[in-house]
């Protein structure tokens, strides 16, 4: 009996070795195996982001009289340092379209992606953004209002400050490739008209606003689609106002985006539903650079 208890504990000794041993060889191979691989593993997880942080900037105006700088003009020297400081600061512009195939297609964005905006399409955009955007490589996102650049067209206005880019200017601006059309629609834009903005009237049926807008949006798209092949899949609020029905019937039109006025900072996921309502910050002409920029970083000033 003793000897069988020993040749026992013998047995039981020789099973403890053998499992330390394994659990030994196998922390030197996950080791060496982590050494080796450690390099292309963090690529790999590094190579497939969840998400995206997108700042935009919403501009307006530009004009070279600084009695006219407001909330909503610039200079083109501010312009230009804006545009040095992204440079300079690692930021990289790009087209809405390539947000949208971000988020729905799993495309690349660079590491500080920005996208910078031109609400209401004013005439001399080929004069002092155009030649911007070519020295420094940027792009840029030009809201247009159809019945502002139709009138343009008929009457033949190009006053620098006050006139609206007429369908020739658009094209110019379309193939330099630098630039992409986003609709902010036909004739809505105003606040003292029939309806503020292109929001629903109070009393108004959805079928009878869905039919307004839808309407409205239409004789935009037919603009630049007849004028300059463009068709928008990204659409602009005026004013930035907008409501749920509003929400329902853009994305009925096709749109697959769309801004307002929100100050934020945009998060792009592989939900669809990040690209609409984008928020947008404002840049007035009457404060510098690096204290509008805080603003999209979301440091202090």
């Amino acid at each position: 009996m003793q000897k069988f208890c020993s040749f026992k504990s013998f047995l039981e000794r020789k099973s403890l070795y053998a499992a330390f041993l394994l659990a030994a060889m196998l922390l030197l191979f996950h080791m060496i195996y982590s050494l080796i691989y450690k390099d292309s593993l963090y690529e790999a997880v590094a190579a497939r982001p969840e998400g995206a942080s997108l700042p935009i900037i919403m501009y307006h105006g530009i004009s070279e009289d600084t009695n006219m700088v407001n909330d909503y003009v610039v200079t083109p020297e501010s312009l230009e340092k804006d545009f040095l400081y992204l440079k300079e600061n690692g930021y990289t512009p790009v087209f809405l379209s390539q947000a949208i195939d971000f988020v729905h297609c799993g495309g690349e964005l660079p590491k500080k992606p920005v996208v910078i905006t031109f609400d209401d399409g004013f005439g001399n955009l080929t004069e002092y953004l155009l030649p911007l955007l070519e020295k420094y490589k940027f792009k840029a996102t030009v809201s247009v209002v159809g019945s502002y650049s139709e009138k343009a067209d008929k009457e033949g206005l190009n006053i620098s400050d006050f006139s609206y880019l007429t369908s020739q200017k658009i094209n110019i601006l379309f193939e330099s490739s630098l630039v992409e059309f986003a609709n902010h629609t036909y004739d809505m834009h105003n606040l003292n008209g029939e309806r503020r903005g292109c929001l629903i009237n109070y009393g108004e049926s959805y079928e009878e606003y869905r039919s307004a807008l839808l309407g409205d949006i239409k004789l935009c798209q037919d603009y630049l689609s007849q004028n300059c092949s463009i068709v928008p899949k990204v659409f602009t609020y005026p004013y930035g106002f907008y409501c749920e029905a509003s929400q329902r019937i853009i994305k009925s039109a096709g749109f697959l985006s769309s801004l307002t006025c929100e100050e934020r900072v945009n998060y792009l996921t592989p939900d669809p539903e990040c690209l609409y309502n984008m928020g947008r910050f404002n840049r007035p002409g009457n404060i510098s650079t690096e204290e509008f920029m805080s603003r999209i970083s979301g440091d202090k000033a």
